[in-house]
């Protein structure tokens, strides 16, 4: 297994992980489970996707059951959660505390199925995040390119807000992902321009993520992606923190063992409300 090095800062959690049986991902929870203990995790959040747009269920709305491609479903939930409950059990006596949850993407009228979700099963960590624009991945290169082609950087901005709005006022989501994950491949295709598109729109998304108690993560994955700055910008952190709207997780969006606690030792720095990091 690839060795990762072991964090300086003690007691930290990583609250954003994408197991196999994501449909992009790899690892069992297994080896994620031993990769978080040798890199000195004290806590790990599995946030395995949820993509159930039927515009995109075809090519989306999977989850990785054993190997196997299966249609999302309650049985393939069940199964994912049941693996999490064996995990927790056997990785528990070592020390390491593992949550449930699931990263929901947002589409046109979700709020009634992730609801219904919601009830049938336990989730501790509900992540929710706007990956898709017309059908089109934001987070995807050959998605984005046919997308930012279709639309100016403003209505780009707006389509996209307005997502996290929804998601933020829905009552079902703790905490939103990404912020600002239109950067990933936006900048190459905008330029500058794709850095202030949250200013006049981000104020409102923030009044709304305050008055349902929505917070947002740090997301390490932008230094992978090849950016200086994390998800989301230390503009819009300081923006969320003069707003009063919480910091509440480190995330790497791992993908696979190897990108687990990605930075998190500088993570740990610019999310300082979060240390000493208390295990509740």
């Amino acid at each position: 297994m690839f060795e990762l090095p072991r964090l300086q800062q003690q007691a930290v959690g990583d609250f954003h992980i994408h197991p196999g049986y994501s449909i992009d991902a790899e690892g069992t929870l297994d080896e994620f489970c031993l990769a978080a203990l040798s890199v000195g995790l004290s806590e790990i959040c599995f946030t395995t996707h949820y993509d159930a747009d039927p515009q995109n269920f075809d090519r989306d709305g999977i989850m990785v059951i054993d190997g196997q491609k299966e249609k999302l479903s309650d049985d393939a939930v069940k199964h994912y959660l049941d693996d999490i409950t064996r995990v927790h059990q056997e990785y528990g006596l070592m020390g390491l505390m593992i949550r449930p949850g699931l990263e929901f993407s947002y589409y046109e009228g979700c709020e009634k199925h992730f609801a219904e979700l919601q009830a049938k099963f336990k989730l501790y960590f509900r992540l929710g995040a706007a990956h898709n624009i017309d059908g089109l991945c934001i987070n995807d290169k050959e998605d984005s390119t046919k997308l930012f082609a279709k639309y100016n950087v403003e209505q780009i901005a707006d389509r996209y807000f307005e997502q996290l709005d929804k998601l933020a006022s829905s009552g079902l989501i703790d905490c939103l992902a990404h912020l600002d994950v239109y950067r990933r491949f936006g900048t190459e295709f905008y330029g500058d321009e794709i850095n202030s598109i949250h200013r006049g729109r981000i104020e409102r998304l923030f009044e709304t993520m305050k008055a349902n108690d929505v917070g947002y993560e740090l997301n390490t994955s932008a230094i992978r992606h090849g950016h200086f700055e994390y998800y989301p910008t230390m503009e819009i952190v300081n923006a969320a923190r003069e707003a009063g709207v919480r910091l509440i997780t480190l995330g790497s969006d791992a993908h696979c063992v190897n990108q687990l606690a990605l930075d998190f030792d500088m993570a740990a720095t610019v999310a300082h409300e979060l240390f000493p990091y208390v295990d509740e």
